[in-house]
């Protein structure tokens, strides 16, 4: 849905990213103010973990948003290179994603297009995550009544509700940062399959495979609670995405816990 430019910024002196939409959204009145909406909502966002927007434009010949650059990779990348994360690598960067996401529903944001490929990790030990990519899913959603098939987000991650019409919330991002979350525990996406038609089953009618069947030495906190999110019901799932961070946060002192009680007294 759009183009990402390196660029010199040659006032402040400092490389920066630029994001333009393309094709049939930037030749699109309704799709323009959708973008400018979105990009000046995620303007307003300051958190340690989502990207900073440095300008937006919308009377451009081509609406744009000016960003920060991180040096580093995505997280489909490191997936893609290292399989399965840690569980101390899974659930700090969750808890960052989380934050993050937290964040940006504060300021009205709804991503709409939660993956991996979004998530950017500066490089460096412990490295910080950042969610990128904010004003254009929404501008998508416009011309996506005039293109039959066409979906707005990626199907392997999108919720259910995005598949039916419905109108889309804050929930729906909580479906996809359990994909997110279950694919960093096992290295493939939750609901893969052959086509993008049974993706899209998959999605609106089924439970993907149980994490411990995969990998039993994951906690049962973290396994109940990528479950939760998954559920196709948006009532059933965590009430927010701070409630996510919260329970995450939580995690380790269970796993200790648990250890303790395991060695016995």
């Amino acid at each position: 849905m759009g183009y990402l430019l390196r660029a010199w910024d040659t006032k402040l002196c400092r490389i920066v990213a630029i994001k333009v939409l393309a094709g049939p959204f930037a030749a699109s009145g309704a799709a323009r103010q959708r973008f400018a909406r979105e990009a000046y909502a995620a303007a307003a966002v300051r958190d340690d973990y989502v990207v900073a927007i440095y300008a937006a434009r919308d009377d451009a010949p081509v609406p744009y948003l000016m960003m920060e650059v991180i040096d580093g990779c995505t997280l489909e990348s490191l997936i893609r290179q290292s399989g399965p994360l840690e569980i101390e690598e899974v659930l700090r960067i969750g808890i960052q994603m989380a934050s993050g996401r937290a964040a940006a529903l504060r300021k009205g944001v709804i991503y709409r297009d939660f993956k991996p490929a979004n998530r950017l990790l500066e490089r460096g030990g412990a490295a910080r995550l950042e969610l990128t990519d904010f004003g254009l899913a929404r501008a998508a959603d416009y011309v996506s009544l005039t293109q039959s098939g066409f979906i707005a987000g990626t199907p392997l991650y999108v919720a259910p509700v995005q598949l039916s019409g419905k109108a889309v919330d804050r929930r729906s991002d909580l479906f996809s940062l359990g994909s997110v979350l279950y694919e960093m525990c096992v290295g493939r996406p939750a609901f893969q399959a052959s086509s993008t038609a049974a993706v899209l089953r998959r999605v609106c009618d089924e439970m993907p495979r149980a994490i411990r069947e995969i990998n039993p030495n994951l906690p049962e906190g973290l396994c109940r609670l990528i479950e939760r999110l998954h559920a196709k019901n948006p009532a059933d799932r965590p009430e927010s995405a701070q409630a996510v961070a919260d329970q995450l946060t939580q995690i380790p002192a269970e796993r200790h816990q648990g250890e303790k009680s395991s060695a016995g007294p």
